[in-house]
């Protein structure tokens, strides 16, 4: 009897040792890699103190990154395939990067040269301001599906597919289709999708189907999430472009999925989006940034990548000046943020941002509302029905703030916005996947682009006064009103902004 207490003693002694020494452990890790972020850093510890068990392993789920580890892999595989690029006589395609230069914006004169541009020069100076663009607004996939599949009919050496979402449905089998059948003509197929948005498809066996036995059909995933190591579940590609023959690309924010197409959705499920189609010398830094990846999934060598078939001579064919802005953990990380940052910074009429999910962090808000002190008209549009409840009732817990700024607020009415796009003083905006929140700016892998001059601002400035026309305008009064248990309720939301 006395030793059976004995050992429920010694027992329960070790299970709290054990305890007490794993808490330590998970807050050395957080001191060492969220220092830069003092507020989550004090949530994870007490989350983690508070429940020993439970909160380390939400910890390692959501908390672990692996910005620092994962990261260093795919920026090794960045740099170097950027370390060939800067070698034009290393590679096949040396002529394309020799001719690129000639495409490079510039001014007669210094004083000429835009703000913003001065300022993407140096806090992106792998990014490259091309003109002879030409861009076409494609709206929903109902316009962008077609035009997606008209160009993969047409595609005569090579395709490149990059996907966060595919989803086993008929959008995304008649995608695969499409390119199984150009795979078996000869044309070079390569696919890559990230595990966690399309798990759908990866675990009803989708990608197995395709190109197993075609040669020149590849598909790879980006995030090695699995069961063994959870903490990739927050490092995720979130880009979206198809590349065809090196000369057109499709950017943007849309999926490949039947809730993008009226008719194949219920109008609860449908998705409003927005995307482009680019031609011109901008398509080949979209290349470029797929190769990258590329490279990492399949460590192909660059110079297999870096080829003329894949890059071909840049041509004038607009008059769009574009800018391809790639970012990422080991992949110019911060990019995206660095991007909205300038915008809010350097705006001085009016900033128009529309955003599926508006929870950035206080550096970014705190921007916007320093450009309205200083004259600058800042709208936002959000829609009023978000596919995800808890970054809606997060973005609504800065409604206040924001509005007591002077910042006007906008939801837009009917199905569900995925729309993301920033106009600025009408001289130039930005497109592409990232959202206006903390896991596009610091944790997800994102392409973007940046547009000046062309007939595709007044598209974009129309498509924006629609948006608008189409939205409910947020008043303050009606914020103030509401009750304690929502307030609450936004405000618990608001705490997991740095994993929304």
């Amino acid at each position: 009897m006395f030793e059976s207490v004995q050992f429920d003693v010694f027992t329960t002694v070790f299970l709290v040792a054990v305890d007490i020494i794993i808490c330590f452990v998970v807050a050395v890790h957080i001191l060492l890699n969220k220092h830069e972020e003092p507020t989550s850093a004090i949530a994870w510890l007490i989350i983690v103190f508070s429940f020993p068990i439970g909160g380390t392993l939400f910890y390692l789920i959501f908390g672990v990154n692996k910005i620092y580890t994962k990261g260093v892999a795919i920026q090794n595989a960045h740099e170097f395939v950027s370390s060939h690029r800067n070698k034009p006589n290393l590679v096949p395609a040396g002529k394309y990067f020799e001719m690129i230069g000639k495409f490079i914006f510039k001014t007669e004169k210094p004083q000429d040269y835009p703000l913003f541009c001065m300022s993407l020069d140096k806090l992106l100076p792998h990014s490259l301001p091309l003109g002879g663009n030409r861009i076409e607004l494609l709206l929903d996939g109902t316009k962008a599906y077609p035009k997606m599949i008209e160009a993969i009919e047409k595609a005569t050496t090579c395709i490149h597919l990059q996907s966060f979402i595919i989803m086993d449905d008929a959008v995304g089998s008649t995608i695969l289709n499409h390119l199984e059948r150009k795979a078996k003509s000869g044309v070079k197929v390569k696919v890559i999708y990230d595990k966690f948005g399309s798990g759908k498809a990866l675990f009803s066996f989708l990608f197995r189907g395709y190109g197993s036995d075609i040669p020149n059909f590849e598909m790879r995933p980006f995030t090695q999430f699995h069961l063994k190591s959870p903490w990739g579940i927050q490092l995720r590609n979130h880009r979206k472009l198809l590349v065809i023959d090196g000369k057109t690309a499709f950017v943007g924010g849309i999926n490949i999925s039947n809730d993008n197409i009226t008719g194949l959705s219920s109008p609860d499920h449908y998705i409003h989006d927005l995307h482009c189609m680019i031609s011109g010398p901008a398509v080949g830094e979209i290349q470029i940034s797929f190769l990258r990846d590329w490279h990492y999934v399949s460590t192909t060598h660059p110079v297999e990548l870096l080829i003329e078939e894949h890059l071909p001579l840049p041509e004038s064919v607009g008059d769009s000046i574009v800018r391809i802005i790639d970012s990422g953990p080991g992949q110019n990380y911060l990019a995206s943020e660095k991007l909205f940052m300038t915008a809010a910074a350097t705006a001085q009429k009016h900033i128009w941002i529309i955003t599926p999910y508006f929870v950035p962090d206080k550096p970014f808000w705190k921007l916007l509302c320093m450009a309205v002190a200083r004259g600058v008209e800042v709208r936002i549009i959000v829609p009023k029905k978000n596919n995800h409840w808890y970054v809606q009732y997060a973005a609504q817990s800065l409604y206040a703030t924001l509005l007591e700024a002077g910042i006007k607020i906008y939801e837009k009415e009917g199905s569900f916005s995925h729309a993301k796009a920033i106009l600025v003083d009408g001289t130039w905006a930005i497109m592409g996947s990232s959202n206006c929140d903390v896991r596009s700016f610091r944790l997800n892998y994102e392409l973007d682009f940046t547009v000046m001059q062309g007939d595709f601002l007044d598209t974009l400035h129309s498509q924006f006064l629609k948006e608008i026309s189409e939205s409910k305008e947020v008043h303050l009064e009606q914020v103030l009103q509401k009750r304690l248990p929502q307030i609450l309720l936004e405000n618990a939301c608001s705490l997991l902004t740095p994993v929304l």
